[in-house]
């Protein structure tokens, strides 16, 4: 553990180190620790209130994330679109996820995690509007680019969010647990476009998926910010007001003799600390590995109705033509079935994480993401290739999850959004070579596009092989406990 991750997570401040809030303990004088306070309000409904509504947005996400594969065959018809376009389309998304991660995580963690989350979600409300109602190729790309850059800003902010609200052995739970319901947002959009797509149409299915950013901006105006944030920024008195906002609401009753401290910082959200040397090492091995699984996993999002409905067996099978071709129901149906692997990996990545270590299961899920990617060269039956389809769903969406625990458990307050910000751009990045990967080469060689996917998961295999620092829960979990 480095001296700045103690001093933010562990010693106590001295008063003249500390910003303080007046109210938040249950014992007669002193101060208290943050984590300390958390630990004796406990895990209660101020807890499940702030996972349930970061979920919901969380949801939204993925399920925009997910929306523009199930569109693109649509648009393709309606419009003509080239092959160059539809890359453009899907690539203007996730690049522009990417650059917003860095923009606004510093911005979250300069200005809140809440605030970002308000200001995005108005934004993407007005962006899915106009999607649906856009007249040509143009607009929709215009707002489904300015959408990318919405969803792109708010996960670093939700995944920090849900983690500072929590006592600190809690922090993995509630990253996997939002991480999970989060993916269930790719499968309800699946299951929305196997029931609406073809009946209603394109424009009303984007209005389905997108509707829960109405509830979101609403339970989350009810919200205070982060008390660990406000803290470290130095706003007392709103820090002081979500302090007893969560202390009323599990029911535990304010002492105000004590104080809760916790350091201020002030190279709030800086870039630079991510190089320090006790951060460089980890954040360039995350920033790889984030990258290689990302583009696996993302550009597989992408690829999944273009493989199902053009009838894709491997990399050894026949070259598909770009034609307009809608998705058939059974063509969905099994891009649902594969996406709901996502679930699944994320629970499994989850429990094995807690049981060995998060290291040893970076490298077990990067190692079953490379086995399977090296089985898609063989042309397969149907069946064999959607499972095999499943297997990297599972496996690449697991290594994700424990990705993002250890950005979350190794990185202190005052730059873990910057840092899932920067990790989170890598990925995005790579997201956007994996599918411009999947137009230019579908098309050309199916073989080629299978030595991406394996080129990528060999490189993520490394970068977890070299990763050996265990997250600072993990090694102190017993002394904590």
């Amino acid at each position: 553990m480095s001296q700045r991750d103690i001093m933010e997570e562990n010693v106590p401040a001295s008063s003249s180190e500390s910003s303080t809030v007046d109210y938040g303990t249950l014992e007669s004088a002193g101060t208290m620790q943050l984590d300390e306070f958390y630990d004796k309000i406990g895990f209660g409904y101020a807890q499940v209130a702030f996972w349930a509504v970061l979920s919901l947005v969380a949801i939204l996400d993925t399920g925009e994330e997910a929306l523009i594969s199930l569109v693109i065959p649509y648009l393709r018809c309606e419009w003509n679109l080239t092959l160059f376009f539809e890359g453009t389309i899907t690539v203007s998304v996730f690049l522009f996820y990417g650059i917003s991660s860095v923009i606004f995580g510093k911005a979250a963690d300069k200005y809140g995690r809440r605030t970002i989350l308000l200001f995005t979600l108005g934004t993407l409300a007005v962006t899915a509007v106009f999607c649906a109602l856009a007249t040509d190729k143009w607009q929709f790309l215009i707002a489904r680019t300015i959408a990318g850059a919405c969803i792109g800003a708010n996960f670093g902010a939700i995944v920090s969010y849900a983690s500072e609200v929590v006592p600190f052995k809690y922090r993995s739970l509630g990253t996997s647990l939002i991480i999970f319901i989060s993916k269930i947002g790719m499968f309800l959009t699946a299951v929305a476009a196997y029931f609406f797509l073809n009946s209603l149409g394109w424009r009303w299915f984007i209005i389905i998926v997108t509707l829960p950013v109405l509830p979101s901006l609403f339970l989350l105006l009810k919200l205070p910010e982060s008390p660990r944030y406000l803290i470290v920024s130095g706003q007392q008195d709103y820090a002081q007001n979500a302090i007893k906002f969560m202390a009323n609401m599990n029911g535990v009753q304010l002492n105000e003799n004590k104080t809760v401290v916790c350091n201020q910082v002030e190279d709030i959200g800086e870039v630079r600390l991510l190089f320090e040397p006790e951060y460089k090492k980890e954040t360039i091995l995350l920033s790889i590995i984030y990258f290689g699984n990302i583009l696996i996993f993302l550009s597989l999002i992408m690829f999944l109705p273009l493989a199902m409905n053009s009838q894709f067996c491997g990399g050894s099978g026949k070259t598909p033509t770009h034609e307009c071709k809608k998705l058939s129901q059974e063509s969905i149906l099994k891009v649902m079935i594969i996406v709901s692997a996502t679930v699944i990996g994320l629970v499994a990545a989850h429990a094995m994480s807690q049981v060995t270590g998060r290291i040893p299961a970076l490298q077990v899920f990067s190692a079953i993401v490379f086995i399977s990617c090296l089985l898609l060269y063989k042309c397969h039956s149907e069946r064999i290739t959607v499972i095999i389809f499943f297997v990297i769903e599972f496996s690449s969406s697991g290594l994700n999850i424990i990705i993002w625990i250890i950005l979350l458990e190794n990185y202190p307050t005052h730059i873990r959004t910057t840092a899932s910000g920067f990790v989170n751009f890598w990925g995005q990045l790579g997201g956007a070579i994996g599918i411009v990967g999947v137009y230019a080469l579908f098309y050309l060689s199916p073989y080629l596009l299978v030595t991406m996917y394996v080129v990528s998961s060999l490189m993520s295999l490394i970068g977890a092989a070299v990763f050996t620092k265990e997250t600072r829960y993990f090694d102190v979990q017993d002394f904590r406990d």
